[in-house]
């Protein structure tokens, strides 16, 4: 291997045992699927998966429609899941599917990438730690895109270091291409480009490159600006949705910042990042990848904010390669192991905690329950805001046979308030499904029309989500 060798000794020497060698990534991708599966159905869906497994199940006319209003940043992943919401099993286990074969994916090509660019032992390491991280396993275990768009970003990584070691137009379409899914996958995760630029331009974070890197940034660019061709169409439809796709972020501040190793690792975050530290001296390149889009996504939501835990969780796989290399680089090899074990200890508890029935935002499935044992006939049900239904429906039975007042049918949106006060004529019981209506609800016009017709019993709360039943005062 020439041009892309971050550490040539290592990497001989893991050449050396290429026949036994080639094969350790799948011990990472087994942790992985391990750690994926485990307790995979235990925690209810919530209000964000409910969104993915009800939109993957539409017809394509309706997703059509729905993708002209809201989410077309998502179009690629909900057609990719399509085939797994048909599948006849607990939609727990259906709908996050994806999610956990890519976190397998991606522990495997975290410890080949590793590998390739510091030997064995380093992929191995990195591998491991990317399999035992809490926050990557924790959204292995979630039906939304964000698992599918780290192994998209170790892909793209590992089609760079091809690129940029053995140009060839075949490498240089697969590179372009590698960005353009990253970015139908999430465009923030185009935040990881320009530290792949960095790579090719900056000789100092590539200790063998040729002495003229100018061949290595024109490919890249050429590569990249194929790329963002084909990603015009979803910027240009995403640049008219983002006020209703990302109107609750907020400008981080330092405290948000320091919390993000917590937030990757729990206790284990001493460990991780020490062990990244560490290999960031012995590998520059390698920890630009991982701290350069966290860095420009936290300056950039100074401005315009872009910036969640989640939606840089395509950096903690690239997090791990460094690790990887400085627990590589210990001299003493029980020292390293026992780093390895120790983390794998200290992060226990956030595993366990991450698959207990109630450990997502919202608990769907005892809503839904709840809501089962307690209609009955004539019941209805109404959602405020409308886009509630969207968000607890995914466990639909109760929700199919309550008659849903929250719009007529055909209608184009919900009902007014006199079309609400019509509808409410003869009925008795009537199931409000919001969050805390608190002030940012409680002028919604159907809100104040039941308010007006009938009277709240208790309120009980599944997580976000508030289920009271409204009945008339007799």
């Amino acid at each position: 291997m020439t041009g892309v060798t971050v550490l040539p000794r290592q990497a001989e020497a893991g050449a050396a045992g290429r026949g036994a060698g080639r094969w350790w990534p799948a011990g990472p991708a087994l942790v992985a699927a391990v750690a994926g599966f485990w307790g995979l159905p235990v925690p209810s869906l919530w209000r964000d998966e409910s969104v993915s497994a009800l939109v993957a199940r539409m017809s394509f006319d309706e997703l059509r429609r729905f993708l002209a209003d809201l989410d077309a940043v998502h179009a690629l992943y909900y057609l990719l899941l399509r085939p797994f919401a048909a599948l006849p099993w607990p939609p727990e286990i259906a709908v996050r599917l994806p999610s956990v074969l890519a976190f397998v994916a991606a522990a495997y090509g975290v410890a080949a990438l590793g590998r390739r660019l510091a030997g064995t032992a380093a992929g191995l390491y990195a591998g491991l730690l990317y399999a035992l991280t809490p926050m990557a396993a924790r959204y292995a275990q979630e039906a939304r895109s964000y698992a599918l768009v780290s192994a998209v970003a170790v892909l793209a990584t590992w089609l760079l270091v091809r690129l940029l070691d053995r140009p060839g137009r075949a490498a240089l379409v697969a590179y372009g291409a590698s960005v353009a899914l990253l970015g139908w996958l999430h465009l923030y995760a185009l935040l990881l480009v320009p530290a792949h630029l960095l790579t090719a331009w900056l000789p100092v974070l590539r200790r063998t490159l040729a002495a003229n890197p100018a061949p290595a940034v024109v490919r890249s660019l050429v590569a990249v600006g194929a790329a963002g061709v084909a990603l015009v169409p979803l910027l240009a439809l995403a640049a008219g949705q983002r006020d209703a796709q990302v109107f609750w972020l907020r400008s981080p501040g330092w405290a948000e910042l320091a919390a993000f190793p917590g937030e990757v690792a729990g206790a284990g975050a001493a460990v991780l990042f020490a062990a990244a530290l560490w290999g960031a001296v012995r590998a520059p390149a390698v920890a630009v990848w991982a701290a350069s889009p966290v860095a420009l996504s936290f300056a950039i939501s100074q401005v315009q904010p872009v910036y969640h835990p989640r939606y840089v969780l395509f950096a903690v796989p690239l997090l791990a390669l460094p690790a990887g290399i400085g627990l590589a680089g210990v001299r003493w090899r029980p020292v390293a192991v026992a780093a390895l074990a120790l983390y794998a200890v200290l992060v226990l508890p956030a595993q366990v905690a991450m698959r207990q029935p109630a450990a997502r935002p919202d608990d769907l499935r005892t809503l839904a329950a709840a809501l089962a044992a307690e209609e009955r006939p004539g019941d209805r049900v109404l959602f405020v805001p409308q886009r509630f239904r969207l968000f607890v429906a995914v466990y639909g039975t109760p929700y199919d046979r309550l008659t849903d007042l929250t719009r007529a049918p055909g209608a184009p949106g919900p009902r007014t308030a006199d079309e609400l006060d019509a509808a409410l004529k003869g009925v008795d019981r009537v199931w409000l499904i919001s969050p805390r209506i608190g002030t940012k609800y409680a002028d919604d016009e159907r809100y104040r029309t039941l308010k007006r017709t009938l009277v709240p019993g208790q309120t009980r709360t599944y997580g976000s989500i508030h289920l009271t039943l409204w009945s008339r005062n007799n």
